[in-house]
């Protein structure tokens, strides 16, 4: 996870959770969608200033064809059986906000600012900890996932079949998984995660502008789009 903690652009942690936590409502509570565009142009800014040029246009495009899916009056004429498949489109267009918000969050944050960040609101450990160990995981089971693959393609196999999918791909990722667990579990061990003592943290908080910035235009968007719905 390429990220660098002294970008002053780079809200902290604790700002990027509160975001997710507030774009989570929207699910529930609908939003004008001026609004819902403000707050995925918004995300995008703070992927493009933060070098992530790639996923801040990607963001705009999925938001921009499920908002053109959703109001596609076309479906009306089609089968049953079709329109329950589009519907699918409806559900990802409700958590793409939050979900949005999230992608953000763990693309830009590591580990040692996400720990430090829960250690600053006092959450306990046995929450903290979980979503450590995921932040490791995932990742690395991400790439261990594109070396199987890889290998794969080389010796000209291939995975169209669904039985040969899980005998090729789901077999080794099941036991690498197993692997990656061990090995997460091993160096939290070794750092003496058990300690009940408090912990020295290397990395400290720190809030600045950006912090302002992002929070408070999301709070903004998001009460704005609660009044003009």
């Amino acid at each position: 996870m390429h990220v660098f903690i002294d970008n002053k652009f780079n809200p902290n942690p604790i700002t990027k959770l509160f975001v997710v936590g507030l774009l989570g409502l929207t699910v529930a509570h609908v939003v004008n969608y001026y609004f819902e565009w403000l707050m995925i142009v918004l995300i995008s800014a703070m992927y493009f200033i933060g070098n992530y040029k790639k996923e801040a246009i990607k963001n705009l495009i999925i938001f921009g064809v499920l908002f053109l899916a959703q109001n596609l009056n076309v479906m009306y004429g089609l089968p049953v059986i079709i329109k329950i498949f589009l519907s699918l489109i409806f559900v990802i267009r409700m958590f793409y906000l939050p979900f949005a918000a999230g992608a953000f969050f763990v693309k830009t944050s590591d580990v040692g600012s996400i720990i430090s960040s829960m250690d600053v609101l006092r959450i306990p450990s046995a929450i903290s900890i979980p979503v450590a160990v995921m932040f490791r995981y995932f990742p690395s089971f991400k790439e261990e996932r594109k070396n199987i693959k890889l290998a794969m393609k080389i010796r000209g196999i291939s995975v169209m079949n669904p039985f040969a999918y899980l005998e090729y791909v789901a077999v080794p990722l099941l036991i690498i998984s197993s692997n990656i667990s061990d090995d997460i579990a091993m160096a939290a061990e070794t750092k003496c995660i058990e300690n009940p003592i408090k912990k020295s943290r290397y990395i400290k908080v720190k809030v600045g502008l950006i912090d302002f910035i992002y929070g408070g235009l999301m709070l903004l968007f998001f009460v704005g789009g609660r009044l003009y719905a």
